[in-house]
């Protein structure tokens, strides 16, 4: 039996890589085009309708709020028309730059050096030159020595092939959610459709968080692989039990890197999931701290009073109110000291 240099993995990812981003390309420019028009039509018509309502004076909302919701829809229409401020800021960042910066940082130190898609090839080799130094060493006669060598040769095929797949998988489903961003963006402009972008918010986490925790667990396998054959090296052909047993290790390793590669999916939705649901949770929790001021309201004199305020914003205009109306009373006081007296005229008080 001799070495190998194969490099499956590898090959796969070259194949799929580039269709895969051609394909993530082509589609969101589709969308784009097709969202920017409507989203643009939206946002005049309803800045031309509340400013005649406000004209007519047939609103009670104030400034604050509907200045709020303008610019949240400009901000939308500004990430789906304007030049390349998706691709940069959703695509580019979840597909590549998070990921990348990530793994980079993770792996960046260590025997096993930066984590890329070749390491995957990296695994079923080593794997597969440490049994060999130990098959190299037995005889025809030692069967059962050298099928613990092919249950080790299994137990490392396995685990790899569960790791990529988990890897590509998330990598797919991640350019698929990218993709059909753009049909989803606005969706975050209406109460009653903002918890579909935010679980697609927590869908992109999900699956950044996959590749993470995927790479990491491939770091894990090349450290303690990289342990495992120094020792069946350095031990040569001297003893050939001591190698099997190390290669028995090696085996229930694999087996428990498997069975984490399984549970990985599991783990990255729970968190991602987590924070969707607390997405909302906490949005309510800074739009409570902020407030509102409150709408005015027609009292039985004629004049008007405000209800509902709560928060910074409350406060703020509770504490403004105040002032104002001090400010007033202060101005009359002064303004009686210093006005002239009435009721007669000078020639009057002279000939009086």
């Amino acid at each position: 039996m001799g070495d190998i240099q194969w490099a499956v993995f590898g090959y796969i990812v070259s194949q799929v890589e580039t269709p895969l981003v051609s394909a993530v390309a082509t589609v969101t420019n589709a969308f784009l085009t097709f969202v920017a028009a409507p989203l643009k039509v939206a946002l005049v018509l309803y800045i031309a309708l509340t400013g005649v309502l406000i004209i007519r004076g047939e609103t009670s909302e104030a400034g604050a709020p509907l200045l709020g919701r303008i610019l949240k829809m400009a901000i939308v229409v500004w990430v789906i028309t304007g030049a390349g401020v998706y691709q940069q800021y959703v695509y580019d960042f979840f597909f590549t730059a998070l990921p990348t910066g990530l793994a980079n940082a993770l792996t960046s130190s260590g025997a096993a050096g930066a984590v890329s898609a070749d390491s995957f090839d990296k695994v079923w080799i080593k794997a597969w030159r440490a049994g060999l130094e130990v098959w190299r060493t037995l005889s025809w006669r030692d069967i059962a020595e050298k099928f613990v060598i092919c249950i080790f040769w299994l137990a490392a095929i396995i685990s790899t092939v569960f790791c990529f797949a988990i890897w590509l998988i998330s990598r797919v489903l991640l350019a698929l959610y990218i993709a059909i961003g753009p049909l989803l963006i606005g969706l975050v402009l209406f109460p009653a459709t903002r918890s579909i972008f935010e679980r697609w918010i927590g869908a992109l986490i999900s699956c950044v968080i996959l590749q993470i925790t995927t790479i990491v667990l491939l770091y894990i396998i090349l450290e303690v692989e990289a342990q495992v054959v120094g020792q069946v090296a350095a031990m040569g052909s001297v003893d050939a039990m001591a190698m099997i047993q190390v290669l028995l290790a090696g085996v229930i390793f694999f087996a428990v890197a498997a069975f984490v590669a399984f549970q990985l999916p599991g783990v990255a939705s729970s968190l991602a999931g987590g924070l969707h649901f607390h997405v909302g949770a906490v949005a309510r929790t800074i739009q409570s701290t902020i407030g509102s001021m409150g709408q005015s309201r027609p009292d039985g004199a004629g004049g008007t009073y405000r209800e509902g305020r709560s928060g910074a914003l409350g406060l703020g205009l509770t504490a403004g109110t105040f002032a104002a109306r001090g400010a007033v009373a202060g101005s009359r006081a002064v303004y009686r000291r210093v006005r002239p007296p009435t009721g007669g005229s000078l020639s009057d008080r002279g000939s009086g």
